[in-house]
C-alpha cells in the first residue's frame, strides 16, 4: 500500500513506513516459522531460487518402459508424427518431445485473484519422462514460480493440455501480464486433448472429464484422489496452518493429470492412425469420423461412416448413412445418396422423416419424377400423424411440399 502524502508531513510518512516495515517483517517470520524450514522435505521437493525470489520445484524421472493406462511412455514417442496434424494442423510434423505436458491447481476457477499455486509440467528428455511441480507456499513465491517456469517453456514450440484453451493457459498468460513478465514462448502450438476426445467419446460417455476418459478409456482408477473442487480450499488451509497433509494428495492428483495427458494422446493418435481396427465399437467410430470431417479428409470419413453401416443397422449405422448421404449430396453423387437415404428408412429409426425429405426433393428436383416423389412425402405425413410429437414446421414444409408436386403432376397431365 502507498501513502500520498502532502509537504510537511514528512514524520507522518515516516511512522507509515515503519508501520508497514513491522507489518512485513512480522508476516514474512510468522511464514518462516510455519512453512519455509521444512515444507520443501516434506513434499519431497528442494528450494529453487531465482532473482524473482524462490518456490518449491518437486521432480520425478520415469523411464519411457513405464506403463500407464495400458500406454508406455516410448509409445507416444513412436507415433507418426504426421498424425498430431490431425487434430491440430499446427502441430503438423511436429515432434513429440518438443511438446511440453501442462497443468495447474488453482485457488479458483478463475477471476480475479485467482493464481496457480502449483504448476505440473511433464516433459520427455532422453530416455526418460520427467515430472516437474512448482509450488508457492505463499502468494509472494508467485514470480519466481513463473520465471522458473518461463525458462522451462523457452525450451518447447508447444505444449499438451486438457481443458487448457479454456482456463490453465488463459490463467498463466494472465498471471505473467499481473505480474509484469515477458514469456519467452512465442506463438506456441496449443494441444487440447479435451477437444479430440469430446467427438471420440461423447456418444459413448456420458462425461469426456479427464478422471472419466482415465477409468473408461485408459482403464486406471485412482485411489484416494482429491476432488478438484476440494483443492483451493486445501491450499488456503495449508497457508493457514502449514500442514502439508493434503497438499501431498493435491501434488499426487496433479502429477497423475499430467501422466495420463501422454497415455491418452498415445490412445488418440493409435485410433487415428487405424481407426477401424483401433477403435472400440461403433461410437468410438462414428467420434473419429468427426475429427477426419475437421481436417476435411474425405476418404477416411467415408471408410468410418461405411464401417458403422455395415455393422449396425441401428442408430449408429442410421447416423453414419445420414452423413454419408448428406457428403454425397454435397458432391452431386445422388446414386450413393440415395442408396444412404435409403438404408435410413430400413433402419426404422428416428432419422426417417429427414431422409424422406431428402428422397422427395432428389425426385421432385433431379429425377423428375413427381408421382414418386408425392408418394415419398405421403409416407413422410403419415410417420408426422403416428408421431406424439409433431414438428409443425417439418409438417407445414410437408403440405406444401404436396400441393406444389400435385400441381405438378396435373399440369404434367394437361401438357
Amino acid at each position: 500500500m502507498y501513502c500520498r502524502v502532502k509537504a510537511g508531513h514528512e514524520s507522518l510518512d515516516l511512522i507509515r513506513k515503519l508501520q508497514i516495515y513491522k507489518e512485513s517483517n512480522k508476516i514474512s517470520r510468522t511464514f518462516e516459522d510455519r512453512a519455509d524450514r521444512d515444507v520443501p522435505e516434506k513434499l519431497g521437493g528442494k528450494v529453487c531460487s531465482n532473482f524473482q525470489g524462490s518456490c518449491v520445484v518437486i521432480e520425478n524421472t520415469y523411464p519411457l518402459s513405464y506403463i500407464h493406462g495400458g500406454y508406455r511412455l516410448e509409445d507416444l514417442l513412436s507415433v507418426d508424427t504426421s498424425l498430431l496434424g490431425k487434430i491440430n494442423h499446427e502441430a503438423a510434423n511436429r515432434q513429440i518431445d518438443d511438446f511440453l505436458f501442462l497443468d495447474t491447481e488453482t485457488t479458483g476457477l478463475g477471476g480475479a485473484g485467482t493464481v496457480a499455486f502449483l504448476v505440473g509440467t511433464g516433459f520427455f528428455r532422453q530416455d526418460s519422462f520427467v515430472i516437474r511441480q512448482y509450488f508457492m507456499r505463499d502468494y509472494d513465491e508467485e514470480p519466481a514460480v513463473l520465471e522458473d517456469l518461463n525458462s522451462l517453456l523457452g525450451e518447447f514450440g508447444g505444449f499438451v493440455t486438457f481443458n487448457g484453451k479454456s482456463f490453465d493457459w488463459n490463467l498463466i498468460e494472465s498471471r505473467f501480464i499481473f505480474n509484469r513478465m515477458k514469456m519467452n514462448l512465442k506463438n506456441p502450438v496449443h494441444l487440447d486433448l479435451l477437444y479430440p476426445a469430446r467427438k471420440i467419446w461423447r456418444l459413448k460417455l456420458e462425461s469426456c472429464r479427464l478422471v472419466s476418459l482415465e477409468e473408461n478409456i485408459l482403464g486406471e482408477y485412482r485411489v484416494n484422489d482429491i476432488p478438484g473442487e476440494q483443492i483451493p480450499g486445501v491450499y488456503f488451509k495449508f497457508l493457514n496452518d502449514g500442514d502439508v497433509t493434503d497438499i501431498l494428495r493435491v501434488i499426487e492428483h496433479n502429477r497423475l493429470d499430467i501422466i495420463s495427458m501422454v497415455s491418452l494422446l498415445a490412445k488418440i493418435l493409435s485410433i487415428v492412425e487405424n481407426p477401424v481396427n483401433q477403435t472400440d465399437g461403433l461410437a468410438e467410430l462414428l467420434g473419429v469420423a468427426r475429427i477426419f470431417e475437421s481436417c476435411e479428409e474425405k476418404e477416411m470419413v467415408i471408410r468410418c461412416y461405411e464401417e458403422c453401416m455395415k455393422n449396425d443397422n441401428g442408430f449408429y449405422g442410421e447416423t453414419a448413412a445420414k452423413k454419408l448421404g448428406g457428403m454425397h449430396k454435397r458432391d452431386k453423387d445422388y446414386e450413393k445418396a440415395v442408396e444412404c437415404w435409403e438404408y435410413v428408412l430400413n433402419s426404422k429409426g428416428g432419422h426417417r422423416i429427414s431422409a424422406l425429405i431428402e428422397l422427395a426433393k432428389y425426385y421432385e428436383h433431379k429425377a423428375r419424377d413427381y408421382e414418386k416423389a408425392l408418394e415419398t412425402v405421403q409416407k413422410a405425413l403419415d410417420i408426422c400423424f403416428e408421431s406424439v410429437y409433431r414438428n409443425d414446421r417439418i409438417f407445414e414444409d410437408l403440405r406444401k411440399r404436396t400441393v406444389r408436386l400435385k400441381n405438378k403432376i396435373e399440369r404434367a397431365k394437361n401438357a
